[in-house]
């Protein structure tokens, strides 16, 4: 079952009631709601004379709940387990996928309106092995995080109800409209959107750090359009960086002994880019379009270039899927138009060279955890030996009860600088790196392991000693 929840949910239309699924009794019947909502608020049920008792659920009871795993992969927004443990104490959060009930596996894409399309997976496990469902949030990009967090409550709320339904705090539950709301009738005509679907945005960051001897500015902006549908992926965009560091340096006065001269150096380097993509859905494995841009970079000794690439793209896997698993086979070949700062080392000022490009990605969120693994390959076509393959991604996984390896790296065979410049660099200049050096290959790894064990149960929240920063940094505390 697929639900699309954004409508119900961010429309506020269907909610829990303040008294739903919150492990007290259910009053007698066609009696006013009691429990911990209401209880104690002032002209409420809880604050009058007489009002029926509030009831704490035995622990026997609630060492029969519902165990539940929250799994946020790729850093879900609104992720908040904490917030999630205070609102829900009806169910029992664990620790560890092998000793839940159900796996909350959650994931999230980009969504067309510029926020974030989360999908919330719940896979049954032990005794409800083979009952899943799935559910949609939809945010906007402007949503504050207690608003994305309170429809990751509600949506966990509906999408465990029916696990919820098979235990015995059951008795003690009940659902329905949050007070005050009625739903109303569908609007049968469409609403007409007057932006017809483009989404804009622009950003401008300024970044500034300083000692005694370094001192560092950056400044970056951006502008992007974009459009998307379920035929079309438009994304235009441009960018422009700025990026200064001065660096001063000490040197001895070969004239006054035990005096230093200070020596600056500035290293400035500026790039700008403009870029566009095109992509038109052919069905539910195949994607066709064009890549086009155009810019300058001083890093990489390019006074101007400019690309136009046709592109297709092949899915395994159905793109419904995509949160889940993706296996993608994208190639695009075109011209690239590059005029160079300073003369490069094949003696070239400016040249148009065509290469072709393919990329192998495959991409997995599983409850066993998530891999994203990426094999590229690029080559000039008036000489093939000009070229790189790069092998790059990340692995996530669960091995067993306590026990996570991570793994995230990449490694480059470089064959393709063709823009390097044949002037020798200074010695200050490949120091701080003010282009691109030449190499013939790159890596970067870095492995993870731990190992959690202790009580699977408790879920007090205590925030207390939650910021002790210098102090927490420096010994290792941190707050949770």
């Amino acid at each position: 079952m697929r639900f699309s929840y954004m409508a119900l949910v961010a429309g506020g239309l269907l909610a829990f009631a303040p008294n739903a699924l919150l492990a007290q009794p259910a009053g007698p019947p066609g009696g006013p709601p009691g429990g911990p909502a209401a209880a104690g608020r002032p002209g409420g049920p809880g604050g009058r004379p007489g009002a029926a008792a509030v009831e704490v659920l035995p622990d026997s009871l609630l060492q029969q709940s519902l165990r539940v795993f929250l799994d946020c992969q790729g850093g879900v927004r609104g992720c908040d387990r904490t917030f999630f443990v205070q609102e829900m104490g009806f169910v029992n959060w664990v620790r560890d996928r092998f000793d839940s009930d159900v796996h909350l596996l959650l994931t999230s894409l980009n969504a067309g309106n510029g926020g974030r399309q989360i999908t919330v997976n719940f896979l049954g496990q032990k005794q409800y092995t083979g009952k899943t469902d799935t559910l949609v949030v939809t945010t906007l990009p402007n949503d504050a995080d207690d608003v994305v967090r309170r429809d990751l409550l509600r949506t966990f709320q509906l999408g465990l109800a029916p696990y919820i339904a098979r235990t015995p705090i059951a008795t003690r539950m009940r659902v329905g409209l949050a007070p005050g709301l009625v739903a109303p009738s569908l609007n049968a005509k469409a609403v007409k959107d007057r932006w017809n679907l483009w989404l804009y945005r622009v950003d401008g960051n300024i970044n500034a750090s300083g000692e005694q001897l370094v001192r560092s500015t950056n400044l970056s902006t951006s502008l992007s359009a974009a459009r998307t549908t379920e035929k079309w992926k438009i994304n235009l965009g441009a960018t422009g960086s700025y990026n200064e560091r001065d660096f001063k340096i000490l040197q001895n006065n070969p004239n006054t002994p035990g005096v230093r001269d200070t020596t600056s150096v500035v290293v400035l380097q500026r790039a700008a880019n403009t870029n566009g993509l095109f992509g038109r859905t052919i069905n539910d494995h195949w994607t066709a379009g064009v890549k086009i841009s155009a810019g300058f970079s001083e890093v990489l000794n390019q006074k101007f270039s400019a690309r136009v690439s046709p592109a297709i793209e092949y899915n395994y896997f159905p793109w419904q899927e995509a949160t889940r698993r993706q296996l993608t086979a994208l190639y695009y070949v075109g011209p690239n138009y590059y005029q160079y700062y300073r003369r490069t080392i094949f003696d070239r000022e400016e040249e148009t060279r065509f290469n072709h490009t393919l990329l192998l990605s495959l991409n997995q969120r599983q409850k066993w955890g998530n891999t994203n693994l990426t094999l590229e390959g690029a080559q000039y076509l008036h000489d093939l030996n000009r070229n790189h393959i790069t092998l790059s991604g990340f692995v996530d996984l669960r091995l067993g009860r306590g026990f996570s390896l991570n793994m995230r790296g990449s490694a480059s065979r470089v064959r393709d600088q063709i823009y390097i410049a044949g002037a020798a660099l200074s010695e200050s200049d490949i120091l701080t790196q003010r282009q691109q050096l030449q190499t013939n290959f790159r890596y970067n790894f870095n492995v993870g392991m731990g190992y959690t064990f202790g009580s699977i149960y408790n879920t007090i929240v205590n925030q207390r000693f939650g910021n002790l920063g210098e102090l927490g940094r420096r010994f290792g505390f941190f707050g949770g």
